[in-house]
């Protein structure tokens, strides 16, 4: 059976040093119980579309990805934020059995939220991929 890759994904940043070390396998799609300790991240897909070459389609694959980096000081959302961008930006291999032609870091916003006062960085990622 292929892996999807939101799993591939899942396992590259839960396997990575730096960033694992600070969240642990707090990392979920689309969001995360309220009760889970802080730093957290939720990530969602938000687009994922064949590349159209001049020949017409191939088998390359761009998808964007969403990041929401939850932390209760600014440090630690700064501190996530550059682990997960030494995880992806630039990045080039495998998510499991899914060849990956680049990841590119897209850009970052950063917020509070007034109610729980927990600070958060959204990041996008483009991963461009190639489809089995």
């Amino acid at each position: 059976m292929r892996s999807t890759l939101d799993e591939g994904l899942f396992d590259h940043l839960t396997s990575h040093q730096g960033l694992s070390a600070l969240i642990g396998t707090r990392l979920h799609p689309d969001y995360f119980p309220e009760t889970e300790p802080l730093p957290a991240i939720a990530y969602s897909l938000e687009d994922d579309r064949s590349v159209h070459t001049q020949q017409g389609p191939s088998a390359l694959r761009q998808a964007v990805y969403r990041f929401d980096i939850w932390a209760e000081t600014i440090a630690e959302t700064t501190a996530v934020m550059r682990q997960l961008r030494s995880a992806l930006d630039g990045y080039r291999g495998g998510f499991k059995d899914i060849p990956i032609v680049g990841v590119l870091f897209d850009g970052a916003g950063r917020t509070r939220d007034p109610d729980t006062e927990a600070f958060n960085v959204s990041m996008r990622f483009t991963i461009h991929y190639q489809e089995i």
